[in-house]
């Protein structure tokens, strides 16, 4: 049976309504014309997270329609609701309470919906009746224009009816006799409006992926991981003196640590001089945007650290969330002097510069071979990440812990740079055990930093007194402490069994198939 769905195609020029209508009333009983026409703008987060799966959201004035975007042929209206205002951004939680709003939250997360294209809707809709006055089949003549383009798509599109089968043949037969046979995607003018936006569907992702030339040098895949990263911290950027929401902040971050982590531990292959240089540059970029992250990530457990405590100490963590916002305004503002620098441009304009020359004197290892460099930097931080494994224990001290999560994040760092060079599945395999190691490693790591800001603050905080608020906040710092610290304690069980896993024989196995070099024949 032929499923109800739409089908598009672009409008000839010869066709003309007039004459679709004459033959569309040789076929049915009648017909009726609905005019209509709106501005909508499509939103989506920068990272694409609604489209990504599936979904495509606009809005009209102050109502949004959030559809399903079936493999971009059949767009299934899902919800339609009142909401937020869309100019500069907006956040899940700004929606009224519905069903929008439950779908939204579990997919942006913290991140903010942005206005990615705008365009102007003008529809004709003919709904075509059988002799009972019933809807058989919808047609739908389109005028897509994009704010900023020239070009007007005109759409003709065919929504079929459930039960109706016959009708739908009979319409489709219609268009093609006059002409209709050209496809083209509902969604074209909302494509054409992202361009304006200097942006295009799934244009961005958080995550890292380089495809890297087997045959390259080592100089040549390096300096195409850098640019890739540059162009990361680049696109976030706006988003982070704009201050849109807290991922651009922190993906700009990740793109600044990676890249002083590739000149840390794959220096032979550019010019010492040039390595230090930058590894300065981009560790000063890195400690001018730490105190606004670290603030950051405070306020986004907010949820979590009330939960932690029972009601009668909640009302003492309010205060403290109120300061942590103030100092992360002064924070944010600091940050965004120094990132609209001359001296921050400089660097970010020096390093484009330095990445499209050449070295007049080739580094010691520039024209390795890439694989070979890949091997041996991945297979070198396996060998310490084990033996600073090894020496983990029940009493190890946080320290050592933390020294022990840095090794494995660059480890984490080496295998993602250099991940296409190997067969994927494998790459998944590592990377999957490796993240087991992190993710207790991390948290370990982020309960022992938030248990010693919480130490200072009660420190510098006026304990003496005996203001209500001041003993209230004391109080639920103090239970939030020993909350902390009991987690962190059951963490420590899980070290030993987290690292007998991640070095088990199989593991170890496959990362000396994988990369350890392999000795030439005598």
């Amino acid at each position: 049976m032929h499923q109800p769905g739409t089908n598009t195609w672009i409008m000839p020029d010869s066709l003309q309504l007039e004459s679709l209508l004459s033959s569309l009333a040789e076929a049915f009983d009648s017909f009726t014309v609905h005019e209509s026409s709106s501005t909508v703008v499509y939103a989506d987060s920068f990272d694409w997270r609604l489209f990504q799966q599936g979904y495509i959201l606009h809005c009209h004035d102050r109502v949004w329609t959030l559809c399903r975007n079936n493999n971009r042929e059949v767009l299934e209206v899902l919800v339609e609701q009142k909401g937020p205002e869309l100019k500069r951004s907006a956040l899940s939680r700004d929606f009224p309470a519905g069903r929008l709003r439950v779908v939204l939250e579990p997919l942006l997360a913290v991140r903010c919906l942005l206005p990615m294209a705008t365009v102007d809707l003008t529809s004709r809709q003919i709904r075509l009746l059988n002799r009972d006055q019933k809807t058989v089949a919808r047609i739908v003549i389109e005028e897509q224009r994009p704010a900023g383009v020239e070009p007007v798509f005109r759409l003709v599109r065919l929504f079929g009816i459930r039960g109706y089968d016959q009708e739908l043949l009979a319409v489709r037969k219609i268009l093609t006799q006059g002409g209709v046979h050209l496809p083209a995607s509902p969604l074209i003018g909302f494509e054409a409006g992202c361009g304006v936006m200097g942006r295009r569907p799934l244009d961005y992702t958080s995550k890292f992926a380089v495809e890297l030339d087997k045959g390259s040098t080592a100089r040549q895949a390096m300096g195409r991981i850098y640019w890739h990263l540059l162009t990361t911290i680049k696109m976030n950027l706006p988003g982070v003196l704009e201050d849109l929401d807290s991922e651009f902040l922190h993906d700009l971050r990740v793109a600044i640590r990676r890249t002083r982590s590739g000149l840390s531990l794959i220096k032979e292959v550019m010019p010492p001089a040039v390595v230090d240089s930058f590894k300065k540059d981009f560790g000063l970029l890195g400690g001018k945007t730490g105190p606004t992250r670290d603030l950051d990530v405070y306020l986004l457990k907010r949820d979590q650290y009330f939960s932690r405590l029972p009601a009668a100490l909640q009302p003492g963590l309010t205060s403290f969330f109120t300061d942590l916002a103030v100092r992360r305004k002064k924070e944010q503002k600091k940050m965004g002097v120094f990132l609209r620098s001359k001296k921050s441009r400089a660097i970010l304009d020096r390093w484009e510069r330095y990445l499209a020359s050449e070295d007049p004197e080739p580094a010691p290892a520039a024209k390795m071979a890439v694989e070979q460099l890949a091997g041996r930097v991945i297979f070198r931080r396996f060998k310490r990440v084990m033996t600073d494994g090894q020496a983990l224990d029940a009493q190890t001290p946080d320290s050592e812990v933390h020294r022990l999560r840095i090794q494995c994040k660059k480890l984490r760092y080496t295998i993602e740079f250099f991940s296409s060079l190997y067969p994927a599945e494998d790459i998944h395999t590592v990377v999957r055990q490796l993240k087991k190691l992190q993710d207790i490693l991390g948290t370990f790591n982020d309960l022992s930093v938030q248990q010693q800001m919480l130490k200072n603050v009660l420190g510098q905080s006026q304990c003496g007194s005996l203001r209500r608020t001041a003993v209230e906040s004391a109080a639920a710092l103090g239970g939030l402490l020993q909350s902390l610290f009991q987690e962190q304690q059951e963490l420590r069980d899980h070290f030993a069994q987290a690292f007998t896993q991640f070095s088990d024989p199989v593991n170890r196995a496959l990362f000396g198939r994988l990369f350890k070099r392999k000795k030439e024949p005598s």
